[in-house]
């Protein structure tokens, strides 16, 4: 029945498109020229209720398409530098052609002075895109994720990447400034979408591009989120709480505190439902982190502050603080600070079959694992602005962790037919301290018009760490001579790290849009590493025993001196940053083992290049092209000339005559989206080829036990070519969103096993298809696709191919009837069809959530399943030029949990707005206006 119900509203709903009208026309300034990007926007006349809205085209046209309406509106075009132009309408009841409106300029005197309050829903600000939130109509409490989906071109996928008009975004700030982290995921989940004014999306520049007005040479995006002046004084909550079935628990508590410039805010939460970052999703809380890695895309984790686990069940306590001020006029400043203990437990089995030239063999192992991890963070960053041409920036980060790692482990490797080649078991426990402090200044001077300019930047990075380990472990061989390898050790490790690099840049204008630049960067990097092994000694019941064969000490120094000069030409349409020059590697690399001295080294001398360029055809057009040529330094382990025993299974050797890795990056990309149709694509095309790449190279013995040594190889390459498109529309009062998407790659690699060169070509096809469907203000359905294909093709090996396919479908359902109740469904399926046997191949996860607000909707109760077929397996696959891995970790599985949520705000004067929390959702408020 529901069902049918539903298809008959849509069915309704798309007749109705057949009753719709279209206003359309062109736009001119008075020398008859068309006016680009202007805003055309159509509002009710007795409250400014936003019914449709549109751009001008480069040729001036706009058209849009609206139900027939008997009341009063008004249609305004609006663009800065032009006077406002309005049309009254008593009534639209058939399509118009308005003709040919002329724009009027507005005087330079009026632009110099003229304080624009409008609420035009877009406005094109030279590099700027901005978006007025008031617009833009969202579900009362909805927060600014929820906000951004309905802007158009703004795309967020099921990793919370976001994407504008194709455009990547990577930073996510709040009044210009970051909140807790520039990647934002804090702020989209939990600053109210009302009290936001602007959302403004720009190029992402660095400190020395914004101060010197240049172009962004970055191909990111930014978006800086405004708040609104009546509410950037006052205090704003959330506090969550919940308990369910076997123990599962969860709570999280935001509060924030603005008073203009100032801004405090204080988070904590404790779950133990593997949520390691900070989120309060509307819907489903900290639900989300449950989801199992059975196969990942890619893309923007959702976390805020995660540690990369993605397998076991992790315990999460934290706290954190973020503060903002300006303290007098000229100078800004940012700190935060995060406190993270988790405690991560995960059991796993895996079968990993080794491809080998003369027969594979396959390796059957178990482990339990067990890590504790406290992490300090603080971040600070300041800048000051000595004058009007003169600033510094400054940001310090300092970092503590301390990690406990309990392991116990087994594995057994033998041959097709189950012939044994070794057998091991491993116990053993390790405790790691980390500290590392890293910082950049960063020094601006405009030393005259048009572009010219002095930067100087330093950045430096200093890690010390310091480990003490136990291992009780025993190897046995069943093939040849080798004998047992039985071990009761302590390891004691410290490793220091330091780098410095500094880079000095001028800039001299040559013609209005063209400067050159030249520059110096210096490089240093010292690295030391010293593992002292010292075996039980059953006389004295300690580990007094020094054990020399499996201890080393390594250090390394790298100066490299980079000088370099570039070409920037910065227009309208062309943008082109060319710099090259030479890199000038000066490396020293020195061991102690065994009483006797190791060194290498090596003067390397490589091009220097970095380069990109973009032509925009027009507005929301843009073709771009970057090549770089990168060079990366062998380690002091791979290039140095003696034998490493410390893993029983694997020896390892470096080989002094080692070249860099080199390679030549290209990307070919192009973005196209239309603000009239709602519709965008974009497509890219990029690659790597390597005259030379650092690879393995390995040889077992009779015992598969492994010799490991690295070798340069050439002529191996990858390429990617990703894509998208995209379209929005609106039928009646409902909105559907749907996309189609696609990445491939193909690639080939090399390396050496048993002294024979493989080969290994790799293609994967990964196109995914979705579509968001909002009913009105009472349903919101999503569902999407993805399908991955992977093939791999060998030669060298006994096997010549190997490929297999992944399924991932997707459901995503809200509803938000009847009035206070909200119900959110989450269901996926995967198939995998290669897995291994003995591991599941498939599984369903379907999570639930029903949620009811009272008290004004500050309080809302939830029940959330997780699980609820109780399904969800931690089966995955991993294939390598070199192997093919299956393997099981543990996951969470079915829970229920109660919850309680209870949020506040109070702006202003001081009083509870709870009560205006809907205001968006009646509509924006004010009217069409411009203040001087």
């Amino acid at each position: 029945m529901k069902k049918i119900l539903l298809l008959l509203s849509l069915f309704i709903s798309l007749c109705s498109v057949a009753q719709n009208v279209q206003l359309k026309g062109k736009l001119t300034d008075s020398n008859k020229k068309p006016v680009e990007s202007v805003t055309v926007y159509l509002s009710k006349a007795k409250d400014s209720t936003l019914l449709q809205y549109t751009t001008t085209d480069i040729q001036g046209l706009f058209s849009m398409t609206i139900k027939p309406t008997t009341e009063k509106s008004f249609m305004t075009f609006s663009l800065l530098g032009y006077e406002d132009k309005t049309l009254k309408f008593d009534t639209i009841s058939e399509s118009k052609d308005l003709g040919t409106l002329i724009m009027g300029e507005s005087s330079s005197e009026e632009l110099a002075e003229l304080v624009v309050v409008t609420d035009a829903p877009i406005r094109v600000k030279q590099d700027t895109l901005e978006f007025n939130a008031a617009s833009f109509k969202v579900r009362p409490d909805a927060n600014v994720e929820a906000l951004l989906k309905e802007l158009p071109g703004v795309e967020i996928d099921s990793d919370k990447k976001i994407t504008v008009n194709g455009q990547e975004v990577n930073q996510i700030l709040v009044n210009g400034k970051p909140f807790f982290d520039t990647n934002g995921t804090i702020a989209l989940q939990n600053l109210p979408a009302e009290i936001i004014k602007k959302i403004q999306v720009s190029d992402l520049k660095t400190k020395s591009e914004e101060f010197a007005k240049r172009k962004a040479a970055s191909e990111y995006a930014s978006i800086n989120l405004t708040i609104d002046e009546k509410n950037n004084q006052g205090l704003l909550g959330k506090i969550t709480g919940g308990y369910g079935t076997d123990d599962r628990y969860e709570s999280s508590g935001l509060l924030n505190y603005f008073k203009g410039n100032r801004k405090i805010s204080v988070l904590a939460s404790s779950n133990n439902i593997n949520s390691t970052g900070f989120s309060m999703d509307e819907i489903f809380d900290n639900m989300g982190g449950g989801r199992s890695q059975f196969f990942s895309f890619g893309g923007r984790s959702g976390g805020g502050f995660g540690f990369g686990n993605n397998t076991g069940i992790t315990r999460t306590n934290m706290i954190g603080v973020n503060y903002s001020d300006q303290f007098f006029k000229d100078l800004e400043v940012n700190g935060s600070y995060y406190l993270n203990d988790t405690r991560n437990e995960n059991n796993n089995r895996s079968r990993q079959v080794n491809l080998l030239p003369d027969g594979n063999f396959i390796t059957e192992s178990e482990s339990s694992r067990i890590n504790d991890n406290t992490n300090h963070n603080a971040n600070f960053s300041f800048e000051y602005k000595l004058n009007p041409k003169t600033k510094i920036f400054v940001r310090p980060t300092i970092q503590q962790s301390s990690n406990r790692y309990d392991t116990k482990a087994s594995a057994v490797s033998m041959d097709e037919d189950g012939t044994l080649f070794n057998e091991s078991s491993e116990k053993s426990h390790t405790d790691v301290d980390n500290f590392t402090f890293k910082n950049a200044i960063e020094f601006n001077r405009i030393l005259g018009e048009n572009g010219k300019n002095l930067s100087f930047v330093l950045d430096n990075e200093n890690t010390k760490t310091e480990g003490i380990g136990t291992t009780q472990s025993e190897t046995v061989f069943y093939q040849g001579t080798n004998t047992d390898d039985i071990r009761n050790q302590q390891n004691i490790t410290r490793s220091t790290s330091d780098e410095y690099n500094a880079t000095l840049k001028y800039t001299q204008p040559i013609l209005k849009d063209l400067l050159f630049d030249f520059g110096y960067t210096f490089n240093y990097e010292n690295q030391t590493d010293v593992l002292s092994t010292y075996n039980f000694d059953a006389g004295t019941g300690g580990y007094s025993d020094f054990n020399g064969l499996l201890s080393n000490q390594t250090y390394s120094e790298i100066l490299t001196s980079t000088p370099f000069a570039g070409i920037n030409l910065n227009n309208e349409k062309i943008y082109l940053n060319f710099d090259s020059g030479l890199n000038i590697a000066n490396f020293n690399a020195h061991a102690l083992y065994l009483g006797n001295d190791y060194n290498v080294k090596e003067k390397f001398v490589s091009p220097y290049i970095r380069s990109s360029f973009r032509y925009t055809l027009e507005k929301g057009k843009i073709f771009s092209v970057r090549y770089n040529y990168n060079v990366s330094n062998p380690s002091a382990i791979q290039i140095l000339p003696y034998e490493r025993f410390n893993d029983p299974l694997n020896t390892y050797i470096g080989n002094s005559e080692l070249d860099q890795q080199k390679a030549h990056f290209i990307s070919l990309g192009f973005r196209n989206y239309n603000f009239q149709q709602r519709t965008g694509w974009s497509v890219n095309l990029s690659g790597n080829y390597y005259d030379s790449q650092i690879v393995s190279s390995t040889v077992f013995d009779e015992n598969r036990k492994r010799t490991t040594t690295y070798e340069n190889v050439a002529d191996a390459y990858s390429i990617s070519l990703f894509g998208n498109w995209n379209k929005s529309y609106k039928i009646n009062e409902h909105t559907i969103r749907y996309g189609i998407g696609m990445f491939g790659s193909y690639g080939l690699s090399k390396g050496y096993t048993n002294a024979e060169l493989y080969e290994a070509k790799t293609f994967t096809l990964t196109p995914r298809f979705y579509v968001n469907w909002d009913y009105g203000d009472l349903l919101s359905i999503a569902p999407s696709y993805n399908m991955s294909y992977n093939n791999n093709n060998y030669s060298n090996y006994q096997i010549d191919k190997t490929d297999y396919v992944v399924h991932t479908l997707n459901l995503q359902t809200t509803t938000y009837w009847p009035e206070k109740v909200t119900w959110g469904n989450d269901f996926g399926y995967t198939y995998n069809s290669n897995i291994a046997d003995g591991f599941k191949k498939d599984f369903f996860l379907w999570n639930t959530s029903l949620a009811y607000s009272f008290l004004k909707d500050a309080l809302t109760a939830k029940v959330k399943v997780y699980d609820i077929l109780n399904q969800n397996v931690g089966t995955s696959r991993m294939i390598s030029p070199i192997s093919i891995t299956d393997q099981e970790n543990t996951v969470l599985k079915r829970y229920v949990m109660f919850s309680i949520t209870y949020k506040f705000d109070k702006f202003g004067t001081g009083k509870d707005d709870s009560r205006n929390r809907g205001r968006r959702y009646m509509g924006p408020p004010g009217g069409m206006r411009n203040r001087m």
